[in-house]
């Protein structure tokens, strides 16, 4: 009776030990999910940032710029505009009235023109280019403006960052898949001649594996719960320490995360309850020494 009590002890500190273990890698890949989105989030609103600066012809009649203004707010690519007359460039260049530079000049250097900002799907550099010279075939316009080089780098970062991410998440994956099945191995291993015998009686693989498979769902379910409650708190903290990270990470976008860490903690450790039950369903007599 000792003995036995000593061996559930042991196999209840080995599930305890595995489901913290599990637990911790699911909170490092809910971590990697968040900030993944957090950074595409991050990544749409500089993107939306980013455009051109359309410069007029000064002698521009007021009714072609409003046309000009009607087809700004039609197109599907402008996610915000901006009109400068040649009075409100010199305004905001020169942080005032600008009547000393005028006076100096006897003109006003500026042309009124316009500060398009394009939408995400269209802020890259083929994209940009493409919208650029649309415009300078236009005969209102008199230049088109753009630094594509900060589009580039934004491009190259982007690449690079979600890279990194998904090398990660995968290399997560694989160690919580060697973790779990390498548990399931040792518990199942302890077991492999009640296995035998069960086979002997003529017990079904599916009968004999269901216990193992319930076992693993339900540790696969609360390590996932726990990782998604201590997740939940850290993006409460996150939100009140700074407030713009409840644009840049939903709750929506969190209660996503919280589903998939779900289905791959219980995937995962179902699927490592399979393979492990497998072998020694598989296994004779002799095998079930190795």
């Amino acid at each position: 009776m000792e003995q036995k009590n000593h061996t559930r002890i042991a196999g209840m500190g080995d599930r305890v030990t595995s489901t913290i273990s599990v637990t911790l890698v699911l909170f490092i890949l809910g971590l990697v999910a968040a900030i993944n989105i957090t950074f595409s989030n991050l990544d749409k609103e500089l993107k939306e940032k980013i455009g051109f600066t359309v410069v007029l012809h000064d002698s521009i009649p007021a009714q072609d710029i409003e046309a000009l203004l009607r087809q700004c707010d039609a197109a599907p690519y402008i996610s915000d505009y901006k009109y400068l007359s040649a009075e409100d460039a010199l305004m905001e260049e020169t942080a005032g009235d600008g009547q000393e530079l005028v006076e100096m000049l006897g003109v006003n250097p500026y042309s009124p023109m316009l500060d398009i900002r394009v939408k995400s799907p269209w802020a890259n550099v083929d994209s940009i280019s493409g919208l650029v010279g649309a415009w300078e075939k236009r005969a209102e316009v008199a230049e088109v403006s753009v630094n594509t080089d900060v589009v580039k780098n934004l491009d190259s970062n982007a690449r690079m960052f979600s890279t990194i991410l998904l090398v990660i998440a995968a290399v997560l994956l694989l160690i919580t898949f060697v973790l779990i099945n390498n548990t399931v191995r040792l518990t199942v291993y302890s077991r492999r001649f009640t296995i035998h015998t069960m086979k002997l009686v003529g017990a079904t693989g599916g009968f004999i594996r269901r216990p193992f498979l319930i076992s693993n769902l339900i540790q696969g379910i609360i390590a996932a719960i726990i990782a998604s409650g201590l997740l939940g708190a850290l993006f409460a903290w996150g939100k009140n320490w700074n407030p713009s990270l409840g644009a840049l990470l939903p709750w929506s976008a969190a209660a996503v995360i919280f589903g998939i860490i779900l289905i791959t903690g219980m995937a995962i450790c179902t699927l490592a309850a399979v393979f492990a039950t497998n072998r020694y369903l598989r296994a004779d007599y002799d095998e079930m020494f190795d």
